[in-house]
């Protein structure tokens, strides 16, 4: 029973370590000092890269420019794709209808393994409320099946913007667009016309098109989120102060109702134009709530030698349209009994999952702070201490030379 008990710890270790890693709002920050090995799968190599992760809080972590999600909060990147003829994307859409499965529709469906590509260039796949500096402009460009061919020519027949299929998917109207005149590439523009709910949810930007030479029509999707009714905003007035070693900014806000939201923002280095830290609060927010505080963690200052002047930016807010208490979202565990009835028993009708704060491009500019005045201490918690000292015993379990022993004896008996 002890053996099969230590044998048992390496994976224990591991998902430890794990289980704290996927908690934290931003998983994979790349650091400038030398890092434990994530290849040690030893006791003391886990001990180390569990130490080292967890020295900062999970709501405050180094960021850098490899980090392109968190740099771009309203943006994703896209890929190169190829172009279906719509005689075969209605057979596809027939059969997903019908309920089959998809990898059935994918294997009842041919198709052709030359296609033309295309892909949108997006100034941002987030669009949080109705203002002219939230419209979405989509540039679209077809690059031919093979690198060696002439290039294409196009012609749009139709642009369309899709309704989220929590409203029947509506067809919501007409993107304007405009294709230059020599190469395969045009551009898109839409914004929400006003606040009704048909503007809100997964939006597709739907384009038509046809190749010159192609029997078919060609049909090209782009999702992108609409949330025209909004939240609250920022206000753009902000606070700053040191408190326990580390840069504490508050952001005004005005909020619209209680809800769970993710909230955001990224600190810069205004003398190196280079990031520093990327903050996530998984919040309550309330409408009798003024601002917002962000906390960026003082020993991620002092461990890449950072000081001087800093800019806050990037400010956003992700918040969960939720037709029961923010608690039970942010305490699913406490309130498992209470969200398993409200799974069994679904309200009748359905709205998208997210609604956001108002598009902002604030930023705000901080006194001149030197490294020193900034914390080196390692960030605490008990539910840190906690993991530590269960790692520990675990690294002091499995270096026993009495299990040494017992492997070494297991190892020669005989298969």
């Amino acid at each position: 029973m002890t053996s099969l008990k230590k044998n048992r710890l390496g994976p224990v270790l591991a998902v430890i370590v794990v289980s704290f890693a996927i908690a934290g709002p931003a998983q994979s920050f790349a650091q400038n000092n030398a890092q434990p090995s994530l290849n040690d799968a030893s006791a003391n190599g886990t001990l180390a890269v569990f130490r080292d992760f967890s020295k900062y809080p999970p709501e405050s972590k180094p960021l850098n420019t490899s980090n392109w999600d968190l740099l771009h909060p309203w943006a994703t990147d896209t890929s190169l794709l190829p172009m279906v003829p719509q005689q075969i994307m209605r057979q596809v859409d027939s059969l997903r209808a019908s309920g089959l499965p998809e990898e059935e529709v994918l294997r009842a469906v041919p198709i052709p393994s030359s296609l033309p590509k295309y892909q949108f260039e997006m100034n941002k796949t987030i669009l949080a409320g109705v203002h002219d500096e939230d419209e979405l402009r989509a540039r679209l460009t077809v690059t031919p099946a093979s690198a060696s061919s002439l290039p294409l020519r196009i012609h749009v027949a139709r642009a369309e913007i899709i309704g989220d299929s929590d409203f029947g998917s509506p067809n919501l109207g007409t993107a304007p667009f405009s294709c230059e005149a020599n190469a395969p590439v045009c551009t898109f523009q839409w914004k929400a016309p006003s606040t009704q709910k048909q503007f809100w949810g997964a939006l597709l930007l739907e384009v038509t098109v046809t190749i010159e030479g192609a029997a078919d029509e060609f049909v090209v999707r782009q999702p992108f989120y609409s949330s025209p009714m909004t939240a609250g905003r920022f206000t753009g007035s902000f606070q700053e102060k040191i408190e326990n070693g580390s840069l504490v900014i508050a952001a005004g806000v005005e909020v619209q109702r209680r809800m769970a939201c993710f909230v955001s923002a990224n600190l810069f280095s205004a003398d190196k134009e280079v990031p520093t830290h990327h903050v996530e609060r998984r919040m309550i927010v309330d409408p009798s709530m003024k601002t917002i505080e962000f906390n960026f963690f003082g020993k991620i200052f002092r461990d890449f030698g950072n000081e001087g002047v800093f800019r806050l930016q990037d400010l956003k807010a992700q918040c969960e349209n939720l037709a029961y208490p923010p608690e039970w979202f942010l305490d699913s565990i406490a309130h498992q009994a209470e969200l398993q009835d409200f799974q069994d028993h679904p309200p009748a009708t359905r709205e998208p999952s997210r609604i956001y704060f108002q598009y902002n491009n604030f930023t705000y500019t901080t006194r001149r702070y030197p490294n020193n005045i900034f914390t080196d201490q390692e960030w605490q918690s008990p539910e840190r201490t906690r993991k530590l000292e269960a790692l520990k015993k675990a690294e002091a379990e499995l270096n026993n030379p009495a299990m040494e022993e017992r492997k070494r004896q297991l190892r020669q008996q005989p298969k």
